[in-house]
This record gives C-alpha cells, sequence and structure tokens, in this order.
C-alpha cells in the first residue's frame, strides 16, 4: 500500500502480510525538501508484476511548470528499484501492466493515445523507448487530451476508457515473413471498440476495474456501476 504524510512532505510504500495484516516491510521512502517535488512524487498506482517478481509503482504530479511524473518497478525482496522513468515527452495520465504480454501501457497526458514499452528490453533500451501505437503525430501536441484518462490490463488484453468509449488492445501474432516486408517489430497490436453503437460517446469513463471474467465501468456524474461480461455480452 502507497501513503502519503498529512502534510504531503513524506510517503512511502508499505508491504502487509495478507495473513497477519501486520506490515513486512518498507520501500520506497520519500522525503520532500522545499520545492523540489519531481524527486519524491507519492505512488498513486501499484500493480504487482508476477512474472518479473516486481511492483509497479507510478504516480504524476500537477503544478505551475506542467505535469511531472515517474514510473519504478521495485524489487520487494532488496527493497530497491531496479529501474525508474521519468517522463519528460507526453507525460502519463494513466499506467497499466499485462504480466501476460510482458509490457507496460500508457495514455499519455498530451495526445491522448496508448504507448507501449517491453519489459523484456528495458535494458536494451534503457527505459526511454515508447512505442506510440496510435497517432504518434499527436504525441508533441499540448491539447492534453488524455487527462483523466483510465487504462487497465486483463488477461492479454489491455482496456482503455478513452472519453465515453471503451478500447480494447490485443497482441496480434504475425508470421516473421510479413513483419519483415511491412518492416514492423516483434509485437504488434490491434484496437477495437467496446459495445454496440447506442453505448459509444457516452459520458467519461472515470474508472475500470477487473474480477473474474467481468469488467466493472464507473462514468461521470452517474450513480451506477456498468458490468462488462467475457466475451463480449454486456449486463
Amino acid at each position: 500500500m502507497s501513503f502519503e504524510s498529512g502534510r504531503r512532505n513524506s510517503n512511502s510504500i508499505m508491504v502487509y502480510d495478507l495473513h497477519s495484516l501486520l506490515p513486512v516491510t518498507e520501500i520506497g521512502h520519500n522525503e520532500i525538501y522545499g520545492v523540489n517535488l519531481d524527486s519524491a512524487i507519492p505512488a498513486t498506482k501499484l500493480r504487482w508484476i508476477s512474472g518479473f517478481n516486481l511492483v509497479m509503482a507510478t504516480g504524476s504530479h500537477s503544478g505551475p511548470s506542467g505535469v511531472s511524473g515517474n514510473i519504478k518497478l521495485w524489487d520487494i525482496r532488496t527493497g530497491r528499484a531496479v529501474w525508474e522513468l521519468k517522463e519528460k515527452v507526453d507525460r502519463f495520465a494513466d499506467v497499466a501492466v499485462s504480466d501476460n504480454m510482458s509490457g507496460l501501457f500508457k495514455i499519455g497526458v498530451n495526445s491522448g493515445e496508448v504507448s507501449y514499452l517491453d519489459l523484456r528490453k528495458l535494458e536494451e533500451e534503457k527505459g526511454s523507448s515508447w512505442h506510440c501505437l496510435g497517432d504518434g503525430r499527436k504525441v508533441m501536441n499540448g491539447k492534453k487530451e488524455g487527462f483523466g484518462s483510465k487504462i487497465e490490463g486483463h488477461g492479454n488484453q489491455v482496456f482503455y476508457g478513452k472519453g465515453g468509449d471503451i478500447e480494447m488492445w490485443s497482441e496480434v501474432v504475425m508470421s516473421s515473413t510479413r513483419r519483415s516486408s511491412e518492416g514492423l517489430g516483434d509485437t504488434v497490436f490491434r484496437k477495437n471498440l467496446m459495445g454496440r453503437v447506442k453505448d459509444m460517446q457516452g459520458s467519461k469513463v472515470t474508472n475500470l476495474a477487473f474480477g473474474g471474467n467481468k469488467m466493472f465501468v464507473t462514468r461521470k456524474d452517474q450513480q451506477y456501476v456498468e458490468v462488462w461480461l467475457s466475451p463480449g455480452r454486456r449486463l
């Protein structure tokens, strides 16, 4: 669990034993001095990556100088961050991790587009190479099209609440011959819009959560929860 002090000048991540509910260890303790907020942004999203035995911690801060954020991968056995990325271009509105696809996915706060980073190539890419899955020309715009957007990974897909619509991104397996002829890399993703025509352009999606084969969706200014049932039927 991520904690921030009442005065907002310190924060940390605590690891608890699920059986006893007692704290086991503390990682990522930060103290903020002065106005240097970028050095100790509290984690607002935590996800366990079982395939790598790491915890993903992300946090962002919006201030007079704009939006800043960072992503860290923690090894709870050593209490050390094994990888860190401080966003400088098209900072993220939200980040998701997919264990099945071994990747990080972010929504660019400026572009509103989905970008992908291969967890298996962090050392090779030095954590700096996001691959935009949408319109890469929008990465440098300042319209904040992704502000407040939500993205979550579940199984072999990633789900993105884009305004009032829900996009589903899936990994596509391609032959090496086709990848070579089309100049594509090892990983290719395809987007599908979920729901029926009358479901499109509803109130803005504010949260996505999963349980078993169901997806739960909340929307801005709405007092109900939508329940989507796999493979394509909505309750």
